[in-house]
């Protein structure tokens, strides 16, 4: 799979509510039928009715008692540095979970209910008055563990169960960056600047 080059993201926001929760009869699928089919090229499709473009790939490794996890987080906006603020701050993301603090190995497997996996999809956007989210999406999902410069390259093809059909699909290359103890909106923690100490810990526990 060819590297899809992004820099990375993260959004700012004044005001956040609760994931929407889809009625127990929505079923969603992948948009693909194998992790072989995931596009060579940035994850894209459409979320919430809208055009959604992945410009900026960051994964967050937090290992703080009763908070560890790592995310990866897709966002549609642009940053002008690594881990710099996104621009505009209101970009629609989409974003995985790995809850506890299990290292990412490179995978390829299937995410949502109708499989088992410690990982979890979600996406959020801006309605014009607060965030709203979705969780619950049903993926295929291809990792290869941190290589040597901290990036983790993968592919994401994956589907919402909300009223809009919401899916994506296509390739990442994430860069780490540091996790924040204010983290007003879930899996968007604010940027800070990369401490190389922390860039050294990422490292070793990617390995």
């Amino acid at each position: 799979m060819r590297r899809a080059r992004l820099l990375p993201l993260m959004v700012l926001v004044a005001s956040c509510r609760d994931e929407l929760t889809p009625p127990p009869s929505v079923r969603v699928e992948p948009p693909v039928a194998s992790p072989e089919a995931i596009p060579d090229a940035l994850v894209s499709g459409r979320v919430r009715g809208a055009t959604f473009v992945a410009r900026e790939a960051r994964y967050i490794v937090d290992r703080r008692p009763g908070y560890a996890h790592t995310d990866i987080v897709l966002s549609s906006g642009a940053a002008e540095s690594p881990c710099g603020p996104i621009s505009p701050p209101t970009s629609a993301s989409v974003w995985l979970r790995l809850e506890g603090s299990d290292p990412i190995r490179s995978t390829s497997l299937r995410v949502g209910a109708q499989g088992p996996s410690a990982w979890q999809v979600h996406y959020q956007v801006f309605d014009g008055t607060a965030w709203a989210g979705v969780g619950g999406g049903v993926a295929l999902l291809v990792l290869q563990e941190p290589g040597p410069d901290g990036r983790v390259t993968g592919g994401l093809a994956a589907c919402f169960p909300d009223e809009n059909k919401s899916c994506v699909s296509g390739s990442f290359d994430a860069v780490a960056c540091p996790p924040t103890i204010d983290q007003p909106v879930r899996g968007t923690p604010p940027p800070e600047a990369i401490p190389e100490a922390y860039s050294r810990r990422v490292l070793d526990a990617a390995h």
